[in-house]
């Protein structure tokens, strides 16, 4: 590309060439109209334009020894010639330069009315640049530009004395044209608040998104790290305790420790791999997020923290949906992962019952009795709760009147409800 047309492209803006494909046919189609429309005022009425008497024969223009076109004897001005391509150049380039399309315009349709002593299709073309300027700024940077162009709508005429300013008509066709000029720029403002209106409820849509795609992985962090940072502390723990007179139970503590770190950075790794370049492309190679199949595990490994957990499976066992699947497993893991860090040395059990239409996950211990109304819930159990309502489900929390704490969610099994 020149440097010429490379100057002309950053000129005209991106999307210039879409814009010039569809506005210079209508710039075309306007001068064409203006041209008519001065012929036939040059030509004058049709009972003027011949003799109207004389023995019939062919017609003007046709057949052998016709005479002249009727239209070769029109003289068309120049100036009101000019104005029209004027107009039609703008009308063409309305949407690269709109206001200065339309400020010279404006002045072209003044003195095309100055000069042929009407308006014809060429106020179309003025209204339209109006159109465009209105629906593509601010109107605060097209209102300025408008009042200063109402009265260039006045209808002055040079062939008259003071330009026709003096006339009544001159002043009672203004009324009408200030009509058409406020109707054209309301148009233009509607369909520019709808557009903005749009973009602002895309926006927030983003907003939105991007703000619950943060929330889900706070919620998958807090789960991971927190669920591994208190296994991790208890093997240490228990390694330290045990490190003098059990060798042996040091070494398992410290493997264990290994292999909880281990599995924590991997889910860390599918988790935070969605703010890595290019995550989308590589979301099928990220192992899947666990579920309910991978609940014995997390018990074989709360055990060997010091907490004994038992699972229990009833029902028919049915295939949830993946975030379903997750968001029990993830509530399986923040209660147990509190059972460890607020009841260390107590049992748990965990019951998973598939039942009509969803699954019931209970996680229940047998730790020390909490006297009064319990302690104030945490992020960990609001997180459970979130989890649980935007599958739509529920869950509740609470002391157990013998002693220990229980978690109950209920979560459903096809799409997501609402309302409960």
């Amino acid at each position: 590309m020149t440097p010429f047309l490379e100057r002309l492209r950053a000129a005209f803006g991106p999307g210039a060439g879409r814009k010039l494909a569809l506005d210079v046919p209508l710039g075309l189609l306007l001068a064409i109209a203006g041209t008519m429309a001065l012929a036939a005022k040059a030509a004058g009425p049709p009972w003027e334009r011949g003799p109207g008497n004389g023995p019939p024969g062919p017609p003007d223009g046709f057949g052998p020894g016709a005479g002249p076109p009727p239209w070769a004897d029109i003289d068309l001005p120049v100036l009101p010639l000019v104005c029209v391509a004027a107009v039609a150049v703008c009308v063409a380039l309305r949407r690269i330069w709109p206001r200065s399309a339309f400020v010279a315009s404006a002045a072209a349709c003044t003195v095309f009315v100055g000069a042929a002593g009407f308006h014809g299709p060429i106020l179309a073309g003025m209204l339209l640049t109006l159109y465009t300027m209105a629906s593509r700024m601010a109107p605060r940077e097209w209102l300025p530009w408008t009042a200063a162009g109402l009265p260039l709508l006045l209808t002055v005429r040079f062939d008259q004395s003071y330009l026709g300013l003096l006339e009544a008509d001159t002043y009672l066709l203004f009324i009408p044209y200030t009509a058409m000029m406020v109707a054209a720029a309301a148009l233009g403002a509607t369909v520019r608040g709808r557009r903005e209106g749009r973009r602002r409820e895309h926006d927030q849509a983003l907003r939105r998104s991007a703000y619950e795609e943060r929330l889900r992985i706070a919620r998958e962090v807090h789960d991971v790290v927190g669920h591994s940072l208190s296994v991790i502390n208890m093997q240490a723990g228990v390694a330290m305790h045990v490190l003098d007179k059990r060798p042996d139970r040091a070494r398992e503590s410290l493997d264990a420790i290994r292999r909880t770190s281990k599995d924590a950075l991997e889910e860390l790794r599918g988790t935070l791999a969605v703010f890595r370049e290019g995550a989308a492309g590589t979301a099928g190679d990220r192992a899947p997020l666990p579920g309910l199949d991978r609940v014995g595990d997390l018990a074989a490994g709360m055990a060997s923290a010091g907490v004994s957990v038992e699972v229990h499976t009833e029902g028919e066992q049915a295939v949830p949906p993946a975030a379903v699947d997750h968001a029990a497993y993830r509530i399986v893991q923040e209660a147990l992962t509190n059972v460890a860090r607020h009841a260390p040395g107590a049992s748990a059990s965990v019951r998973i019952a598939y039942e009509r239409g969803e699954v019931a996950v209970e996680i229940e211990d047998d730790g020390p009795r909490i006297a009064g109304p319990g302690p104030a819930e945490g992020s960990g159990i609001a997180g459970m709760r979130e989890r649980a309502r935007a599958v739509g489900g529920n869950l509740h929390a609470g002391p157990r009147p013998d002693g220990g704490f229980a978690v109950r969610a209920r979560l459903p099994l096809g799409a997501p409800r609402s309302g409960r």
